[in-house]
């Protein structure tokens, strides 16, 4: 059987496949481009898991649309939205994190990239000394438009003092301004085995195996 993913993200593709591929699960994950398909929901909700659940319902409507031939009825349909809480910041950007353009009236054209977001979110915060937050990801298993569970998950650490200490090559995002004080480095330092083991999408990714595996089961 195959999982749908509700994104177009391939690095969150690799990063789910991978943990549910250590989580025993032998299904195939494939997200709509895989299937020559559209899919760029709005965003409107104020909550992860609100959102979560908006991408993981616009998805399974588009498959029941265009029948691709990939789909079968009754495929599952797996669905995130995550972002980074900056205590400091009133939880800024949270739910706008992939479209974070810095404080109310920050001169920003179009969508901006990691690196520019990155720099935005430690100019906002300049050098407070609360430096806490947490990447958090609710994710979804949709099987109908009623039918889901859903998992929420966080990774707490903090944002680094300023952009000379934004390291590491590994990840996206926010990850190398993301610092872990429990392993001493940053996000983007991690190997992939490394954060998916620590990882708000890897904890909840794997509930979400769990929960697939006993829905399979019944």
């Amino acid at each position: 059987m195959t999982i749908w993913f509700a994104s177009g993200n391939a690095h969150k593709k690799a990063e789910l496949a991978s943990i549910l591929a250590d989580s025993g699960c032998g299904y195939e994950l494939v997200i709509p481009a895989d299937a020559g398909l559209e899919f760029d929901p709005e965003e409107t909700e104020e909550t992860f898991h609100g959102n979560a659940i908006l991408k993981a319902r616009a998805l399974r409507r588009l498959l029941l649309e265009a029948r691709p031939p990939l789909f079968r009825d009754g495929d599952p349909i797996v669905a995130d939205d995550s972002g980074i809480c900056v205590d400091a910041l009133d939880g800024r950007p949270g739910v706008y994190s992939a479209r974070y353009s810095g404080p109310p009236g920050s001169p920003v054209s179009g969508k901006p990239g990691a690196g520019e977001r990155n720099a935005m979110l430690l100019g906002e915060l300049g050098d407070a000394a609360n430096r806490t937050a947490r990447f958090v990801c609710a994710m979804v298993l949709l099987f109908g438009h009623d039918t889901f569970f859903v998992a929420q998950e966080t990774l707490e650490g903090e944002i680094v003092k300023g952009p000379g200490f934004a390291t590491g090559a590994g990840g996206f995002g926010y990850d190398p301004i993301f610092w872990i004080p429990g392993l001493g480095r940053t996000a983007a330092e991690l190997s992939g085995v490394e954060k998916n083991a620590v990882s708000h999408r890897g904890k909840a990714g794997r509930l979400i195996a769990r929960m697939l595996e006993r829905r399979t089961a019944d």
